[in-house]
């Protein structure tokens, strides 16, 4: 009886560990978050993780309100990464603003490279954010934010 046991806990033992260490090689290659204005501006963040999954929250002037997750795929992840490349997101500057306190921002990070899109951002950068947009608004099944 007692090596039954000490048998079930070995075995639920690394049941976890195989659980965590998979989770643990995962990591965020890519997330999109918009920022309040003084008016209506949509407010939320995306996460997406190397093995595609996906976070999203929304917290005002968006459609849908709360957390909420999904899987990307491969192509849908790799659409992204292709553009960021296309454009030379590593590239790009850090920041593009202006002394206005009127206007949202957002931030875009690829991998490592995290950029500020206040005001000023070349079109090729809004274009990207628009393709993770469009891509996570289909997931949510939603038109716009």
């Amino acid at each position: 009886m007692k090596n039954y046991l000490f048998a079930i806990l070995f075995l639920t033992s690394c049941s976890f560990l195989t659980k965590k260490n998979s989770s643990e090689n995962r990591s965020e290659i890519i997330s999109l978050q918009k920022t309040a204005c003084f008016g209506t501006c949509p407010i939320f963040k995306v996460t997406i993780y190397s093995d595609g999954e996906t976070f999203y929250f929304g917290e005002k002037f968006v459609k849908k309100i709360g957390r909420f997750n999904f899987t990307l795929s491969k192509q849908e992840i790799n659409s992204i990464l292709k553009k960021a490349n296309d454009i030379n997101f590593y590239n790009l500057k850090n920041e593009y603003s202006e002394n206005i306190s009127d206007l949202p921002s957002t931030y875009t990070k690829i991998k490592d490279k995290r950029i500020k899109n206040h005001i000023g951002a070349p079109q090729k950068l809004v274009e990207l954010e628009t393709i993770i947009e469009n891509i996570v608004l289909k997931k949510l099944e939603i038109k716009s934010f």
